[in-house]
């Protein structure tokens, strides 16, 4: 059976450790893993003409962030059917609903214990999520945020 799980992300590798969590109790399903960063879009009418969603998504791409993942996909190879990274720019209930009906998600992840670290034009969509009255699990992360990026990736093994 095909299932579509969403986590909210900041490029990160600690931010990766829901998505571990999340497929861990799957088994024979397949699941479709979209993997949500949400920011505000740039008002000047330049940066509107030459908009690229993908673009922007490889600025925020870290080495450690592009290993961590081939790490998840490796893991858990069976699983995965694919792992998309989309932008969210919406600013209401209505707009997260919207985009989670378009992406047909079923399930949404989200960690307990970690705050995801906002860039400059980043947003935390958690109250969104939480207000959009899908199917949210929140999980709990046993992990130390503040090791180096590196040694978040070890973590990943385990």
């Amino acid at each position: 059976m095909k299932k579509t799980i969403l986590i909210p992300i900041d490029f990160r590798v600690a931010s990766l450790n829901t998505l571990k969590l999340a497929l861990e109790p799957y088994s024979e399903d397949t699941i479709e893993v979209i993997l949500l960063h949400a920011e505000y879009l740039n008002d000047s009418i330049t940066e509107l003409l030459f908009y690229t969603p993908k673009k922007i998504v490889s600025s925020y791409m870290t080495n450690e962030f592009k290993e961590a993942l081939e790490i998840i996909r490796n893991r858990f190879e069976g699983k995965i059917k694919y792992i998309n990274i989309e932008l969210f720019h919406g600013h209401n209930t209505n707009a997260m609903r919207n985009f989670l009906e378009a992406n047909h998600v079923d399930e949404i992840y989200i960690a307990k214990n970690y705050q995801l670290k906002q860039t400059k034009n980043a947003f935390d969509p958690t109250p969104l999520l939480k207000k959009s009255n899908y199917n949210i699990i929140e999980v709990t992360i046993e992990h130390d945020f503040e090791k180096a990026p590196y040694e978040q990736l070890i973590s990943l093994f385990n």
